[in-house]
């Protein structure tokens, strides 16, 4: 069974492989191509429609670059049903592994500030306490009150001791806890996407001297090439649509050198570690370069120029 994701990036991905299952199945389409190029539609327009953009293209990627070797429509829709299955593995194993991975951070601190609902951190926890470490959670409201309310149950549920806290607060006890940490919606060189109020967090936490730690799985991770790779033609006789340039005021952007470290299933990474990954990971041609640059990415690149 997936995760309970009531508030996170994940359902979108997990309702995305159902729509692209449904897609594999049409019978709009007879051949191969016109299922592969179906599909690829499908999936680029969920991805510009949706903020938790690094897991839908990290999903789509992997399965056009299986479906290139597909011969036959029986085959296509055999390599979608794996595919799909395999990454909504990876979701339900993903999660619970970044919780072990997280006791590198989690086993020095005894209070935290916790900012945004995610499922991740609540998994992670929930393995501290497990294993005999209770933590003290200062969880901040944002602007979405039932996601803040929820998280507090469900920290509460867990048995750890949690207090809400005001965001305009922040300041007046940011210098007593001994880490903030988040989720993510993305996670790409420019920086990590996430719930609106993070970036000024991150920027309290910095100036406080104070680590700043984000737990999301590798599907999340958004490979450099999704906007500055080689960009082929549109795939299509109609015009290519492209992701909004208006940014949604539900996220924002934190630079990448605010983040202390990036917590995964497959360890803990630093920035530059993180850069480097994101440098080495390539992605399907039909996604390449078709990255815009949103505001927000635009704004923290002319203020690292300054």
């Amino acid at each position: 069974m997936i995760l309970e994701q009531r508030y996170g990036a994940a359902q979108i991905a997990v309702r995305a492989t159902d729509e692209l299952l449904l897609c594999a199945h049409s019978r709009s389409a007879s051949t191969v191509n016109a299922i592969r190029r179906d599909i690829f539609k499908t999936g680029w327009n969920i991805i510009r429609h949706k903020q938790a953009v690094g897991s839908l293209v990290n999903l789509l990627s992997g399965l056009l670059h299986n479906l290139d070797s597909a011969g036959t429509v029986t085959d296509l829709q055999a390599t979608v049903e794996t595919t799909l299955a395999s990454f909504r593995h990876r979701l339900n194993q993903g999660v619970p592994d970044t919780a072990v991975q997280s006791m590198s951070v989690l086993s020095d601190c005894r209070r935290i500030i916790l900012y945004g609902y995610s499922t991740t951190v609540l998994y992670a926890l929930q393995h501290a306490l497990r294993n005999g470490h209770r933590i003290d959670v200062l969880c901040v409201s944002g602007n979405n009150q039932e996601a803040h309310q929820a998280l507090i149950e469900r920290i509460a549920a867990i048995g750890l001791t949690v207090t809400s806290q005001q965001y305009a607060a922040v300041t007046s006890f940011i210098g007593g806890v001994d880490a903030v940490v988040v989720g993510a919606d993305s996670l790409d060189v420019c920086g990590l996407t996430n719930t609106a109020g993070t970036r000024s967090l991150a920027s309290l936490a910095y100036s406080a001297h104070i680590p700043f730690y984000t737990f999301c799985t590798s599907e999340k991770l958004l490979p450099n090439d999704f906007f500055y790779g080689e960009q082929q033609s549109w795939p299509f006789d109609d015009t290519p649509s492209s992701i909004a340039d208006a940014a949604p005021t539900t996220f924002d952007i934190t630079p990448i050198e605010r983040v202390t470290g990036v917590i995964t299933e497959r360890g803990s990474l630093p920035a530059p570690a993180l850069e480097a990954w994101l440098a080495a990971e390539r992605i399907h041609p039909w996604l390449s370069g078709r990255g815009s640059v949103l505001d927000l990415h635009q704004s923290l690149q002319t203020e690292s120029q300054m």
